[in-house]
């Protein structure tokens, strides 16, 4: 199968890479289970070890793959709550940030919406899922969330009532699904005259709008969100090394 990238004139170890990740996705992997080691991975794509360990380091510099000593190579859930706290102020004088508490409001299946279908790479009459969802910190709320997702991917989601979900959700997607996030792009801007019933913004209020879109293994587009904080709230952090 390796061969099948010759045509790209890629090196050796960015095709293994590449089916490193496909292995991934399409066994749906288990991210408490270790990969194959590197010799089984150099037998099963018919390749050097050392070939294999530079694919394996650069998953790793990725953020898709984290090793454990003695145990082996696994799947790396990435910490999406941190784009929130480098956006938001989340602060207890005590213990620092807080992660805030998530709360699905509501979940429906709907027609294709253009704008969001072409953000997902779908075709305009697929179908969708589309969840709101508010983040609380201290019993108020600071964030509010519109999700959509393809329901295509994400049918059993449909039939599940909004305290069924869990406070993070890529990693209920994964639980429920079999849908991985691996990595996202996000966008951030304000914005004026947005009437938010969860916010109590009645549009004369300054807001933050973070859009991002997520994507699995393959870096397919699997959830588009939007985001919406009060600006007072708002805060930019980033440590430079």
């Amino acid at each position: 199968m390796i061969e099948t990238f010759e045509k790209f004139n890629m090196p050796r170890y960015e095709r293994v890479r590449w089916q490193i990740q496909l292995l991934l996705t399409e066994n749906k992997w288990d991210k408490d289970t270790p990969l194959p080691t590197e010799s089984e991975l150099s037998d099963k794509y018919k390749v050097s070890v050392g070939t294999v360990r530079k694919a394996v380091e650069k998953l790793v510099e990725d953020g898709i793959l984290f090793k454990q000593q003695g145990r082996g190579t696994f799947l790396k859930q990435p910490n999406f709550e941190a784009s929130l706290l480098r956006f938001f102020k989340f602060r207890d004088k005590d213990v620092g940030y807080l992660t805030p508490t998530g709360l699905v409001k509501k979940i429906v299946s709907i027609s294709g919406v253009n704008i969001i279908n072409e953000k997902l790479n779908l075709h305009n009459n697929e179908s969708l899922i589309y969840i709101e969802r508010v983040r609380i910190v201290d019993n108020k709320i600071i964030l509010s969330e519109k999700i959509w997702l393809p329901r295509s991917l994400f049918e059993n989601l449909v039939t599940l009532a909004p305290e069924e979900f869990e406070n993070l959700l890529y990693p209920f997607y994964y639980k429920k699904c079999g849908q991985f996030v691996s990595s996202a792009v996000e966008k951030l801007s304000f914005i004026k005259n947005h009437i938010d019933i969860y916010l109590n913004s009645d549009g004369k209020k300054d807001l933050v709008k973070v859009c991002r879109i997520a994507k699995n293994l393959k870096g397919e587009p699997i959830e588009y969100r939007e985001s919406y904080g009060l600006a007072d709230n708002f805060s930019y952090e980033v440590n430079i090394n």
